[in-house]
């Protein structure tokens, strides 16, 4: 009988574990991370009872959990992410491309064309040149701020980057110490449940892969070690790295191994690279940005260092000099030395960091940005000018462009990305793969240098075809750079607008003046061109990737845009799509369903009540034993 007591008293105080475990339940129904939990019972031994069991006991609360489909929520959460951030950086950048009737780019462009059209059709008028002046000035300033609209919002997703992976590191850092509570006390559900949260929060920011086995965690972001050992801690840098521009005026002749390079200014482009033959007054011209250039004319006396000895000796520019003095020529130059430096063939550098020529005798033309980075980027030309012995223009041949070697120059960069101990990884998903991509100039997924490549070639043709062209027939041109490579006609110099790229553009009001009718003619004809070339070389409409009109060529830009942002949010609905059936069967598993909790209250309160009865009953049976032994 003694025996059935404690029997009825183990089921009596498994029914109120039971019983609170309800209560709990119900209480975090609402708790953010909170499992469900469940009371595990198992029957006590018999050990020496032939007839009946020794009661119940309790084995402890568990979470109720699915590994595998947590593993997957945190999978689809940090995709989902990815694509929100996307959507959301390209939502900004859209907005800044928003257009009325009235204002925005393309309306300013249309009153630039209006003006243009009421100045030609009255080219004496004061009033209408001041408002081409106005409106060439207002066009610049209203492309410079698109550009420097989404200059602000990439500046914007770098103070976001570096906020990031701070919050990343504090995430890193909190789930460090919930693992030295559970390897000291051991596991504990809640410890348990702000882990599970934390690790779903960190999924968010980048991609993660959790590792459990046998008591030990490890921690994975973009596949490299960030927690080992439970409590072995490392955090994310955030690394930016730039590279200068480099642009080398060379040929190579690939059939020779190693291949030998020649420059590019004393040779012909061709398979037997022959030298060039220049004469007494043919001219040799650098121009950046479209708006600085500095000249050699052969033959003329240049008072230098010629020879790298320290010794300043006056020379004639010759075949064999050549490039020495136009090396010289551009870094004299104030308004270049600032930003570039020319260079004669490859350099060293000696134990003071200098850069040193390893040949004082010509070599081929090198140039560098001073400052590394994509902002630094520039664009230099060479054209030449040949004349015959009585000054005359040379009708065949009489004028080239040389520009850089594609193969052998280099391109500036501007690198973001994260690393752990100095190690760079590549998240695959999250909000900072996207902030990352987008940072980095040499990114083939960087939205913000497609529109920033867009926006320069827009400003390099502006300034091309403003610049000069040579006038073939009643409405027909050569327009732009191309003009300089051209024998036929004479070259007309506009230079309304200057530069190659939106930093560098401006519009020169004082030429409007300078505008004759014919001038306006071909000014004119701008706004109707649908053939211009956007490749950054000229108006080399053969070889040309895309033509189009000044307007189609920005209504495309726009259309990019927009596209841009309804595709990711395509994508970015069907990925939501996903985790939401899976984070639905999981909470379906995992979280509390207060109707099933009344359930299970009302089957533990029946439990328990049975057990109090059986206690009730052998409390009277006790009794009554013991009135018999009165």
């Amino acid at each position: 009988m003694i025996s059935t007591l404690s029997v009825s008293q183990s089921g009596l105080n498994a029914a109120k574990t039971a019983v609170e475990n309800v209560s709990n339940n119900i209480a975090n129904e609402n708790t953010p991370g909170y499992k469900k939990r469940v009371v595990q019972v198992s029957e006590l031994s018999q050990m020496d009872s032939q007839f009946a069991g020794r009661g119940v006991g309790v084995d402890g609360v568990y979470r109720i959990t699915s590994q595998y489909m947590y593993d997957k929520l945190i999978s689809e959460n940090s995709k989902v992410s990815y694509y929100d951030k996307l959507s959301s950086m390209l939502g900004s950048v859209e907005s800044i491309f928003k257009e009325t009737i009235d204002s925005g780019f393309t309306a300013d462009l249309n009153r630039y064309y209006q003006s243009v059209e009421n100045l030609r059709a009255n080219p004496s008028s004061q009033v209408y040149k001041t408002a081409l002046q106005n409106q060439g000035k207002i066009l610049v300033e209203s492309l410079q701020n698109l550009y420097s609209g989404v200059e602000t919002q990439q500046a914007n997703e770098k103070k976001g980057l570096y906020a990031n992976v701070d919050g990343v590191n504090s995430i890193l850092k909190e789930i460090g110490s919930i693992n030295e509570k559970i390897q000291k006390y051991g596991e504990n559900n809640d410890l348990l449940d702000k882990r599970d949260q934390l690790e779903l929060e960190l999924s968010g920011y980048v991609d993660v892969t959790v590792s459990r086995d046998s008591g030990y965690y490890e921690l994975k972001i973009g596949g490299e070690t960030a927690i080992s050992g439970n409590t072995n801690v490392r955090t994310l840098e955030v690394k930016e790295e730039e590279t200068l521009q480099k642009d080398k005026f060379t040929l190579v002749d690939s059939s020779v191994n190693p291949s030998i390079v020649y420059d590019a200014l004393k040779n012909n482009n061709d398979a037997t690279f022959s030298s060039k033959t220049y004469n007494n007054g043919d001219i040799v011209t650098y121009k950046l940005n479209n708006e600085s250039e500095v000249s050699v004319i052969m033959g003329e006396p240049i008072t230098m260092d010629w020879d790298g000895d320290g010794s300043v000796t006056t020379e004639a520019v010759t075949n064999s000099n050549l490039t020495r003095a136009l090396v010289y020529r551009i870094n004299s130059n104030p308004n270049m030395k600032d930003s570039i430096t020319a260079y004669n063939g490859d350099y060293s550098i000696d134990a003071n960091g200098d850069k040193v020529t390893k040949n004082t005798q010509d070599n081929y033309l090198r140039i560098e940005s001073n400052a590394g980075g994509i902002v630094n980027k520039f664009d230099g030309r060479i054209s030449i000018q040949k004349f015959d012995d009585l000054g005359t223009p040379i009708s065949e041949e009489a004028r080239e462009s040389i520009y850089r070697n594609e193969s052998q120059s280099t391109d500036p960069e501007s690198k973001v990305y994260i690393s752990i101990y100095d190690k760079g990884i590549s998240a695959k998903s999250g909000i900072i793969k996207a902030q990352v991509e987008n940072l980095s100039s040499d990114s083939p997924n960087n939205k913000f240098q497609v529109y920033f490549d867009k926006l320069d070639a827009f400003a390099q043709t502006l300034g091309d075809i403003t610049d000069k062209y040579i006038k073939t027939g009643t409405d027909t041109y050569i327009y732009g750079e191309a003009a300089s490579d051209e024998s036929l006609g004479v070259i007309n110099s506009v230079g309304l607008f200057s530069g190659s790229s939106i930093k560098t553009l401006k519009f020169n009001d004082s030429m409007v003046n300078e505008l004759t009718q014919e001038k306006l003619d071909y000014l004119a004809t701008m706004q109707w061109n649908n053939d211009l070339s956007y490749d950054g070389k000229g108006q080399n409409i053969t070889n040309s990737k895309q033509k189009a009109s000044l307007s189609e060529f920005f209504r495309d830009l726009r259309v990019t845009v927009s596209a841009d942002k309804e595709s990711v949010n395509f994508l970015k609905d069907t990925q939501a799509g996903v985790k939401m059936s899976i984070k639905s069967s999981y909470d379906q598993l995992t979280k509390v369903d207060k109707d099933n909790e009344m359930l299970d209250l009302i089957k533990f309160q029946a439990a328990y009540t049975a057990n109090a009865k059986i206690i009730t009953a052998i409390d009277e049976m006790l009794q009554t034993l013991l009135g018999l032994k009165r």
